[in-house]
């Protein structure tokens, strides 16, 4: 799920008195990822398992989930929130996963880039859903 924005600046909204309107430039916007499960993995350990975890990428931001053990269909329920400069908001979101190994390199799994259409995704503040394009509540899971 992605999250919505948030403004600030030293300008309360809405407010000009004393002070100068917003610049665009000193505009920043808060963005929220969820990432909250995944279904139907593939196993990569002996046990018929894996223990998964995602490393999130996004406009120059990294985050990474905790690992979940033994799981095939992980729940993280993880939240990142970060802000960024409202002229330079990323395209995309790139998830990488990977199966946790305690000994030796961790296995990869797979990988999802999720592209931004600017214009729907900040379009009304309103968080949205990757999977379904059209944004029925009863898809979100709420961070």
């Amino acid at each position: 799920m992605l999250g919505r924005k948030e403004f600030s600046n030293d300008t309360p909204l809405g407010s000009t008195q004393g002070q100068q309107p917003f610049d665009d430039e000193s505009l920043s916007v808060r963005m929220r990822i969820c990432i909250s499960k995944a279904a139907n993995l593939a196993v990569k350990d002996m046990n018929g398992f894996s223990d998964p975890y995602v490393k999130v990428s996004i406009g120059g931001h990294k985050f990474t989930t905790k690992v979940v053990p033994k799981s095939l269909n992980p729940v993280w329920n993880a939240t990142f929130d970060f802000d960024l400069e409202a002229l330079s908001v990323p395209d995309h979101v790139n998830l990488v996963f990977w199966d946790k190994d305690f000994i030796g390199k961790d296995d990869f799994m797979g990988v999802v880039d999720i592209p931004f259409d600017e214009s729907s995704i900040w379009s009304d503040s309103t968080p949205k859903h990757f999977e379904d394009p059209d944004n029925l509540a009863s898809h979100f899971f709420w961070c």
